[in-house]
């Protein structure tokens, strides 16, 4: 617990002195400690119904995130005649909610059968593939 409070605490610092860098390692290091503390759980109680209410609060939490999203994307994009970097924010918005709906098919479909090379997997890598890159090209100015 007192790894856990120092490691926020330095999470924080870093982020308000502007040291991103330092922010991204102290984010690797707590996600692989968070891993090894997983390994060395022995048993856990869980059946079919806590991973099935896991599973339905995970999409209706995606749902609602994106409807938000879409709506302030909308807002933002209706309001851009008055500053230029609501329609940025707002195609960013946009890109990241594709990004993020590609990347949960994606992933539920990977894990569902249990294979890469199914055909409407691969067809949802390769879309989630694009968007990610047209929404880098987005980001660079010619």
């Amino acid at each position: 617990m007192i790894l856990v409070i120092a490691l926020a605490m330095l999470f924080s610092q870093s982020i308000i002195y502007q040291n991103f860098y330092l922010a991204i390692g102290l984010m690797i290091v707590a996600s692989l400690l968070i891993y090894s503390m997983r390994k060395n759980v022995k048993e856990v109680l869980a059946d079919e119904r806590d991973y099935e209410q896991g599973g339905k609060a995970a999409l209706l939490a995606m749902q609602i995130y994106c409807w938000i999203g879409v709506v302030a994307m909308f807002i933002l994009k209706s309001q851009a005649y008055l500053n230029t970097t609501y329609d940025i924010v707002a195609n960013t918005l946009a890109f990241s909610i594709c990004i993020f709906m590609l990347l949960y098919s994606f992933i539920f479909r990977l894990k569902a059968k249990g294979k890469f090379w199914d055909g409407w997997t691969i067809y949802t890598f390769i879309m989630l593939v694009i968007f990610v890159v047209l929404a880098i090209m987005g980001t660079i100015k010619i």
